[in-house]
């Protein structure tokens, strides 16, 4: 009996485990892609805004620097991780840089 119940188990956790094996993963859900634009986004916004503030006088200098470090990793993270869930969906090739950076003309 307790031989049963061992292979019932492996055979539970094969079944539930097996999908975090295969190699061909599921596209991320798009709710976790659209949070993370939103963050970008807002990463982007709020380095603008410390440029603006800089720009007038509303920021000195040492707060400025600190801000920006902080803002420029936090975007750093956001596209980190939007980069990391187009991998799976482009099979880890990225696209040219820009438009015919492929050595097409």
């Amino acid at each position: 009996m307790p031989a049963v119940l061992v292979v019932l188990a492996l055979a539970t956790a094969a079944f539930v485990l097996g999908p975090l094996w295969r190699p061909g993963r599921r596209p991320p859900p798009d709710a976790e892609i659209d949070r993370l634009l939103r963050a970008r986004e807002a990463a982007y916004r709020a380095l603008h805004d410390l440029e603006m503030d800089r720009a007038t006088g509303k920021v000195a200098e040492t707060d400025y620097a600190a801000l920006r470090r902080r803002f420029e990793a936090d975007a750093v993270a956001v596209l980190h991780r939007l980069d990391a869930l187009a991998e799976p969906a482009t099979g880890g090739r990225r696209g040219p840089a820009r438009p015919g950076g492929d050595g097409s003309a």
